[in-house]
Order: structure tokens, then sequence, then C-alpha cells
């Protein structure tokens, strides 16, 4: 189970098996990987493995905002919620730093590109994680998550944002061990089409 394109990237170029992972799982990731550099002649490339399994509900996630509200008019009754948000801009997923197990980057064609360089994943205000803009490292890159600590957990999550100019294009998969590791669902792009960048 490993694309043509895989065995052309280098080997700082591959996410390396680490104690807890399933070689299997990380097979699939960086042939996923491997695949849409080529396809789509990504230039800069940021994956980031995030401690344990994530949902689909991170994908395209903002983080959240405050939301004022009052007690129907009572006067001085005024207080205010989180609400989460999904903005129409995508901004960096918010994982807290603490889930970050490392972020690690490489250059496919020098761009002189300083800010692909830069931390996804810091301490930062709700309000900072809004405006946090995906497109603001990259003009022409491909950011992967992926979820840790796959070989206990039978199943790992695989987040993927690429950006061309001002557009981004994200997906999310989950990766289970059902006989064999296969993708087993899908948000944002359909499952064969995903299936087909793994032969």
């Amino acid at each position: 189970m490993v694309s043509t394109q895989l065995k052309m990237l280098k080997d700082y170029q591959k996410i390396q098996v680490e104690k807890g992972d399933s070689q299997e799982f990380i097979d699939i990731v960086n042939a996923i990987m491997g695949s849409l550099i080529f396809q789509y002649s990504i230039k800069e490339v940021v994956f980031v493995k995030i401690k344990n399994w994530f949902d689909h509900k991170w994908l395209n996630y903002s983080g959240q905002t405050v939301v004022p509200f009052d007690f129907g008019g009572m006067k001085d009754q005024i207080d205010a919620a989180l609400e989460n948000v999904w903005r129409e801009k995508i901004s960096v997923p918010p994982f807290n730093p603490n889930r970050v197990v490392y972020s690690k980057f490489f250059i496919k064609q020098d761009t002189g590109n300083e800010k692909i360089k830069k931390t996804l994943h810091r301490r930062r205000s709700s309000k900072d994680n809004i405006h946090n803009r995906i497109a603001e490292y990259t003009s022409n890159g491909l950011f992967i998550w992926f979820s840790s600590n796959t070989q206990i957990n039978q199943r790992g999550s695989i987040m993927a944002y690429r950006v061309k100019d001002d557009q981004v294009f994200t997906w999310y998969a989950t990766v289970e061990k059902i006989g064999i590791w296969q993708i087993t669902k899908t948000k944002g792009i359909g499952l064969n089409e995903l299936k087909a960048y793994i032969k």
C-alpha cells in the first residue's frame, strides 16, 4: 500500500514511525501526503502529530468567540458565553499546544517564504486563534495533521488543508484497523477519491 509518489519522497520528507504508532497507519498518511504533493505540485509542506485521536469536528474549526446575552432586559443582568465557530476564512485548527507532539516542515521548491517556518500551534487567545488564517503561512502549501497512539487505539485521524493562493481546500478522514488498516470515513473528500491516493 505504497504509492509511486511516496517512493520519490526523501526520508526527511516522510513521517517516521515512533513508539505507539501503527506502521500501517503511518504508511497511509505518507502515501496520501506524497500523492497530494505530486498531484498539486506542492512547494511547502507542514505535518503535525496530535496526541491521540481527534474527530471530524476539528475540520475548519476556528475556535471560540464570546457571545454576550442578557436576561430579558433586566438591569445589570448581562453575561456572556463561549460559542464554537467555523469561519468561512479557514484558520489554523486551534489544537491546544499540549496536544502537539511535534510540528515539522519541509520545502519542495524554494519560494523564499519564511512564514512557513513559523510555529502553527502556540498559546493564543481565542480571538487570535480565529484570525490565525492558514493562507497567511503559504500561497502553495500542504498542511497535514495526524493522530498518535494508533497502535493502541486501532484507529487514527488525518486532516489536510491545501492552500493555493487565497483558496483553501480541506478534508478529514478516519482510518481504522478492521482486519486491515483502511480509510473508513471522510468529510470534505470522497472516500474513493482518497483511497486512490494510497494505491
